[in-house]
């Protein structure tokens, strides 16, 4: 009752409207008080919020009318969300109870990747920390948890440089990152191919570690979209024959070392016979 100012939140395509009080919201902070004090004329309409969701927008809103609902503070990726409004708008009470669910959060495979950004955003090393553990000894189980349609290109990234992940060797995390950019390629707007989605990841794939079947395999399924058919040839030489053939360019000169949860598939990785060699190199074509 008796609102004084008015906002329309961006929403898709459309917006949604949100009646509040100029003194309360301007207790709780400077942004709201100079966007609810500053002069403007009858005309102007509501105040437009067009740099977060409505549903974070309402959640503030709630917590400086003193309602914010419980299950908010138990859903790490929306208070993630929460916590960045709270510094757009400089709601430092909102932002401190944030940071102190943050910290006190166990990282689980729902919630590793938020709670990761909160403790980069917080510079609080110790749950970084705790968040890579997960990522490491848990990486199938988080991205599968996450599912593709989730992964954003940063989780990936974090992903390709762990030093230790819990996949059986390089060909399951490879072939799990082709899966990822088949998905990508449904929902992206710029229409690129799959070697353009995949070009940003490549210098972190180390097809060296693939026995010469695996990389046969891989080549195989997508030659058309995944590289050159010379490049394709000269990692192939160079997985049967170290340096035997000059390596792409954007092949990293020392590529990042990884172990992984089957050490027993990396001990026979580097055991490739010239009978598999061939085979391999008949079934490339």
């Amino acid at each position: 009752m008796h609102t004084d100012v008015s906002f329309s939140v961006k929403c898709g395509d459309g917006w949604m409207d949100y009646s509040a009080h100029k003194l309360i919201l301007s207790m709780w902070s400077p942004v709201f008080a100079d966007m609810c004090y500053k002069p403007r004329n009858e005309s102007d309409g509501p105040i437009r919020i067009e740099d977060i969701s409505p549903s974070t927008f309402d959640a503030m809103l709630k917590f400086m009318y003193g309602c914010l609902p419980d299950r908010h503070l138990k859903d790490i990726p929306f208070l993630l969300k929460l916590y960045k409004g709270a510094v757009a708008y400089e709601v430092e009470a909102l932002k401190n109870l944030c940071s102190e669910i943050f910290l006190c959060a166990t990282p689980t495979k729902y919630n590793v990747f938020q709670l990761l950004d909160a403790g980069k955003l917080l510079d609080c090393e110790s749950l970084v920390q705790r968040c890579y553990k997960i990522l490491q000894t848990k990486t199938a189980e988080v991205l599968a948890a996450q599912e593709l349609c989730n992964i954003t290109p940063a989780m990936l990234t974090t992903i390709l440089n762990m030093p230790y992940v819990s996949f059986t060797s390089e060909y399951e995390l490879i072939s799990w990152v082709f899966a990822w950019v088949k998905n990508e390629l449904l929902k992206d707007s710029q229409k690129r191919s799959f070697k353009e989605i995949l070009g940003d990841f490549l210098p972190y794939l180390n097809f060296l570690n693939l026995t010469s079947e695996e990389f046969a395999k891989l080549f195989q399924n997508r030659k058309s979209d995944l590289m050159s058919e010379q490049e394709g040839f000269s990692i192939f030489m160079n997985i049967a024959l170290p340096g035997s053939y000059p390596l792409p360019s954007w092949y990293p000169s020392s590529p990042k070392h990884r172990e992984y949860k089957n050490h027993a598939y990396m001990a026979s990785g580097g055991l490739r016979s010239m009978d598999s060699f061939e085979r391999s190199f008949q079934s490339l074509g």
